[in-house]
């Protein structure tokens, strides 16, 4: 087999596999997790499920992915040079302003319910996850406010309530939509993470 050949099988079945993993977003935001049977992910994606087996193996290794996706779109986001570039107050309008952007999509809120449906199923689908992602984001931070003198622990302390905070806001719009303005929390957020990390 020629190399122009395996490329165009390797584009092919990364193009599946995103078809797969929009399918799985989009029935989750549109029905919530439990209308996201395998039928419908391959009917929605345009392929068969053996075709998603090929891809995944399960059902579970697909949601998974949508958690592996959805982290490694904010880490690419952040990795942006300009996010350690200008003041310590630009620096953080830009990290939560960042963190808020990516909380409200679809793709947050899809791994937010997958989260939510499969704790309670002797497992949690994001262990593989969850370890990799507090080292990613502590040296995200360190990296983005490089010059703070805060310990390992204040910086995660940081990370982490930028993410109870934005996700308390998410949900409290999703359940409140058109009465609920998140804004002046995100004003909030904003000058603790600073006290937090400059303290």
């Amino acid at each position: 087999m020629e190399v122009a050949e395996l490329s165009h099988q390797a584009a092919k079945s990364l193009a599946t596999r995103n078809r797969v993993i929009s399918a799985v977003i989009g029935i989750i935001k549109e029905q919530g997790f439990a209308a996201a049977s395998s039928t419908r992910i391959a009917r929605r994606a345009g392929v068969t499920w053996g075709a998603v087996q090929h891809h995944f193996g399960s059902k579970e290794a697909i949601l998974q992915e949508v958690l592996e996706h959805s982290h490694r779109t904010f880490q690419e986001t952040l990795d942006d040079p300009d996010f350690a570039l200008g003041s310590v107050a630009e620096r953080v309008e830009k990290y939560v302003t960042a963190a808020w952007r990516h909380y409200q999509s679809d793709e947050y809120m899809a791994a937010m319910e997958i989260l939510l449906a499969t704790r309670g199923e002797g497992r949690r689908i994001n262990d593989p996850l969850f370890n990799r992602s507090r080292a990613d984001h502590l040296a995200l931070g360190r990296r983005i406010f490089h010059e703070s003198q805060a310990s390992d622990r204040q910086v995660q302390e940081a990370v982490y309530c930028v993410h109870c905070m934005l996700t308390g806001v998410l949900l409290e719009s999703t359940l409140e939509p058109g009465s609920f303005d998140g804004t002046p929390y995100v004003g909030h957020l904003r000058r603790l993470v600073e006290d937090l990390l400059y303290p």
